[in-house]
């Protein structure tokens, strides 16, 4: 006797908005997404833009979505951890933040003269190695791309190695 095909045309699970608002959520309690973050990896568990749309509506009215809020969070984080401004602005870029929202966050930079000491705090905790250079043009040149890598502006670069 032959089994009954129960497969139906198109038998598929469709993507509901409940559905995506549930992954939604969940994304968000394991960390803080901006909107375009969130619309990527939604996408990617294959829904559409009107339930993607819908999802993200929905999270910000609950206020579980907050571009504003998420990039000054990541500002503060990424100043704290001693990068700098340039490093930061990029990183925020990545994410799909608009230029008024990082200009907003940037502030959780500090000012130069705060980014000039967070700047020799990198070069106090990094001084053994730079010590170990002898000549004082090459320790100074390595201090700078350090802190060029890091994301600080020349200004700041120059005037946080002035002592090296």
């Amino acid at each position: 006797m032959k089994k009954e095909n129960y497969r139906q045309v198109g038998s598929m699970p469709s993507k509901t908005s409940a559905s995506a608002l549930e992954s939604a959520f969940r994304m968000l309690t394991q960390r803080d997404h901006t909107r375009k973050e969130l619309a990527v990896k939604l996408r990617q568990k294959g829904f559409d833009h009107t339930t993607i749309e819908r999802a993200l509506a929905r999270c910000r009215e609950l206020g579980y979505l907050d571009d504003a809020k998420t990039a000054a969070m990541i500002a503060g984080h990424l100043a704290e951890r001693g990068y700098g401004p340039l490093r930061v602005r990029q990183t925020l870029g990545q994410k799909g933040l608009d230029d008024d929202l990082i200009e907003q966050a940037l502030a959780r930079c500090g000012d130069e003269e705060a980014q000039v000491l967070s700047a020799r705090c990198l070069l106090e905790k990094k001084a053994s190695r730079l010590n170990r250079e002898a000549d004082p043009w090459k320790r100074r040149q390595k201090a700078y791309r350090f802190l060029a890598g890091r994301g600080f502006v020349s200004g700041v670069i120059n005037r946080a190695i002035s002592d090296v």
